[in-house]
């Protein structure tokens, strides 16, 4: 038996109708907001998620946080997690538009039937979908993504609970949905790609430093305590010696008297001891090692240096500092002997030396309290030769070309090209600052005033 095309129609016509009337437009209101609180909740969730430290998290499991115990065990398996959050998610999000197709689009459009406007109801169907979209992408993603990430992620700790629910109507669905997946991988040979965990770069590691600086929840100690255990990596031995220039030394030869005479003189407790020049370091001079033998030595016994001292230990001048650190604590070895690529002295080191690039300066009671680097005004600092270019690079935010030298005194000399005489005062310029030489010692820059000029336009040099 076969029904005409007028039957069908109004049987279609008595189905929509039942529908309405089983529906007000008010129940009909009410699920479609239903739904778009769901899917924006679900969204502010993920996004807390986020943004959750797990540190935070542990922190409040174990204070007995009922809710941040329930979202440990959940998350034990991270990647299952989020595939059920997404499950539900997209779940919420087609509840949404088929209902609203379904029966809030015709709860309009009979409206507008009974207004006389029937001509017009595809387009007013249209219009209204349209606006129903655009209340979902506002109320149901974008709103809730923007309020949610705050305060750490404690937002996924509190209301958590709210999300079980969701989670055990997603989760058969997501199962079967992972099943079927990976059975249709297998029939076709297709391997799947794991995702690798994520690990910053030192990069990308050292700009979210300068972000949470930014936004004040780094203190500027703890920063550049960061930074240059970053930085420690990076350095060898001739960046951070004291140059052959500064070394007090003494040579083998000296007596009793002699040696005395110089250790009253400088506030220092290791000296190296060389024999002819400095060049040629033999030893080191403890001073604790000379107390012990200075009551052998009033009894009469012939002084020696060559019996007190120990023997020197030495380093390339391209050693990187890391590897140094650790062989020095392992060898039990307070100062090294920095050597160049001859054989010759560069300079000199401590231990001293190399955990003060992580902590920063040490001063005990025989430092000079000198500051390296002072701003006498806004834009304006005085330096010493020695300070580092890349710390200069950091206070005034200019960045200066890698090239052979490590301190303001090399850069002047290099953009000079000529090392000044100690009578001239000259000047120089890179990009908006300018350098002038204030003192000149032993054929060294000893001082510099660094200006800042905010009038200056075009591109570093």
């Amino acid at each position: 038996m076969y029904c005409s095309t007028m039957d069908i129609a109004v049987f279609a016509s008595a189905e929509r109708s039942l529908q309405l009337a089983l529906l007000s437009p008010g129940s009909a209101i009410a699920l479609t907001l239903l739904f778009l609180v769901l899917s924006g909740f679900l969204v502010a969730f993920l996004k807390a998620i986020r943004v959750l430290s797990p540190l935070r998290l542990q922190e409040n499991a174990e204070a007995g946080n009922r809710n941040a115990r329930t979202l440990m065990r959940r998350m034990e398996d991270p990647a299952k997690f989020h595939r059920e959050v997404m499950t539900a998610r997209i779940i919420l999000a087609t509840a949404y538009f088929v209902w609203n197709a379904i029966y809030t689009v015709p709860l309009i459009i009979d409206l507008f039937d009974n207004l006389s406007l029937s001509a017009a109801k595809g387009w007013i169907a249209f219009a209204f979908f349209a606006l129903l979209t655009l209340l979902f992408l506002i109320f149901g993603y974008s709103i809730p993504e923007r309020v949610s990430g705050g305060k750490d992620g404690l937002f996924a700790i509190r209301y958590g609970f709210l999300v079980s629910p969701l989670l055990l109507l997603a989760r058969p669905i997501e199962c079967f949905v992972h099943a079927s997946g990976n059975l249709i991988l297998k029939l076709f040979g297709i391997r799947e790609v794991e995702t690798a965990d994520f690990a910053p770069t030192e990069q990308e590691f050292l700009q979210m430093l300068e972000t949470g600086h930014a936004k004040g929840m780094i203190e500027d100690d703890n920063r550049e305590l960061i930074a240059n255990l970053f930085d420690f990596d990076d350095k060898i031995a001739a960046e951070i010696m004291t140059h052959r220039t500064e070394i007090e030394a003494l040579p083998i030869e000296s007596g009793y008297d002699e040696t005395m005479s110089f250790l009253y003189s400088t506030k220092y407790t290791r000296f190296p001891v060389y024999k002819g020049t400095v060049d040629n370091v033999i030893g080191v001079l403890h001073v604790k090692d000379l107390l012990f033998h200075k009551g052998e030595i009033n009894q009469g016994y012939e002084f020696s240096l060559a019996e007190i001292m120990r023997p020197a230990w030495f380093t390339p001048e391209s050693r990187n500092i890391s590897d140094l650190f650790h062989d020095m604590q392992q060898n039990h070895i307070q100062m090294a002997i920095v050597i160049d690529e001859y054989g010759g002295t560069a300079g000199l080191l401590t231990i001293e030396d190399l955990v003060e690039q992580i902590v920063g300066n040490i001063e005990d009671e025989y430092d000079e309290a000198e500051q390296e680097m002072i701003e006498i005004a806004p834009g304006t600092w005085l330096v010493d030769g020695t300070y580092p270019i890349d710390r200069l690079s950091r206070v005034t935010g200019i960045s200066f070309a890698e090239d052979e030298y490590d301190t303001v005194a090399g850069f002047v000399i290099e953009l000079l090209d000529r090392i000044p005489e100690e009578h001239e005062r000259p000047s120089v310029r890179y990009g908006p600052l300018t350098f002038y030489v204030l003192a000149i010692a032993d054929n060294r820059i000893v001082r510099v005033r660094v200006t800042r000029s905010d009038m200056w336009e075009g591109d570093d040099e």
